[in-house]
Parts: C-alpha cells; structure tokens; sequence
C-alpha cells in the first residue's frame, strides 16, 4: 500500500503585525485587511510579545480579535495579571489567545460595496478589540512636584521600579500626572519623574493613582489562498 504524500497547494503561510497596543486603554486597532475578491486568509494562531510588561495588575486586559464585526472572532484572550516582566538583558515573554471557537475566515465570497452593485469587491478588517482595559495593582499614596520633577509615593517601591524604566501612570486626582513616563530615581517608597505637565505642586495625598505597565506587540499568523 502506498504511503499518502502531501498535496501541493497555493496556500502561503503569512503575518499580520506586529501591532503595538497598550493594554491599560481600552481600544480598537485595525492589524490589516483583506481584499474578498482575491484571497482568503485562514487565521490558524494569534498572540502578543510583552515589549514592556513590568508589576501585576489588578485587573486583567480582556483582548478580542475579529474580522471588523462584533462577535464574529478570530480569537480571545484575558492577559495574564502578571506577564513576565521585560528586561535590559532578559527575553520577552508572550500570551497566545484562544482561537473561538468555529472562528472567522476572511474573503472567499466577493461582496459588493453599494447597492446597487458597482462591481467594487468589499474588504474585511482584522481588528484588535480591547474591550476591558488592565489597570495596574500598585497604588500611590501621596503625589508632589517641584521644577518639573514630579514624586510619586507608593506604600513601598517594588522591585522592577528602577531608574530608567518606562512605566505608566494612571487615574491620578490630578491628570497632569498620569502618562508613560521615564524613572528618574527611587527611594524605599518613592519614585520621580520629569513632567512639563506640572510645575509646582505641594505634597498632596492622592490613592487613585496606579503604575505598572503591560504593552505589546500582537500578531496573527494564518494561511493565505
């Protein structure tokens, strides 16, 4: 009996991204597009590279991937609330979403985009939805600013809040502060940063704010017909 050997096909293996997306905003993010009239793409895995994911967050990033209509998914994810942090020296991390299940293909089927027909093929959208936003677990307690340099106080500062490192801060009483914002220093419970938002500010207490960060790139690979 003879062995079954692949069949030879059209079928192209291909990538959508990488998209850079913030997971502390919710969002929609167009990836790319499909023309219905010359192709179809059939998604087969998604995921997103933590480029800077640093603290544990108190809520987690619901993220969707669909073909430009609600509820029609490629696949779902609910980030982790703790992604391997990134650093100078380290590997990235990932998160691979689940595919949905009896998920979207794209094109195949030409569709007109007037009526009447003007004989133009319509386009699908591969879209990244964040539909529920991470918020981050690490709370301030006081703010202040002095020339520009403002002072986040924290209950105490966590490892991965070093000099140098990129993270965001959100939900402050006074928005002047909230932003990505580059570490200048840190103490045992302390943080600053330069801000041109805010000149001069007294030490205020303020326990809204929240710092962390979760940003990546998300990708869709598939086969392309």
């Amino acid at each position: 009996m003879s062995v079954p050997q692949p069949t030879p096909n059209n079928l192209t293996l291909v990538r959508f991204g990488p998209l850079p997306v913030d997971f502390t905003v919710a969002n929609t993010y167009t990836l790319g597009q499909l023309e219905y009239d010359e192709n179809v793409f059939i998604p087969t895995a998604s995921f997103v590279v933590y480029q800077n994911a640093l603290g544990t967050n108190g809520t987690a990033a619901v993220v969707t991937i669909d073909d430009g209509t609600t509820g029609e998914n490629i696949s779902t994810a609910t980030l982790p609330l703790t992604p391997v942090q990134t650093t100078v020296s380290g590997n990235l991390s990932q998160t691979v979403f689940t595919p949905a299940t009896n998920g979207y293909v794209f094109g195949q089927i030409p569709v007109s985009t007037s009526v009447p027909s003007n004989g133009a093929a319509a386009t699908q959208t591969l879209r990244v939805n964040v539909t529920t936003a991470a918020i981050p677990a690490l709370a301030s307690t006081n703010r202040a600013t002095a020339n520009n340099i403002s002072t986040i106080t924290v209950a105490s500062v966590p490892a991965w809040l070093v000099a140098g490192a990129k993270v965001k801060v959100l939900t402050m009483g006074n928005a002047g502060y909230n932003g990505l914002v580059t570490v200048l220093s840190v103490t045992a419970t302390t943080f600053s940063y330069y801000n041109p938002s805010v000149v001069t500010e007294a030490s205020t207490a303020d326990t809204a704010g929240r710092i962390g960060a979760i940003y990546g790139d998300v990708y869709v690979v598939g086969l392309l017909q």
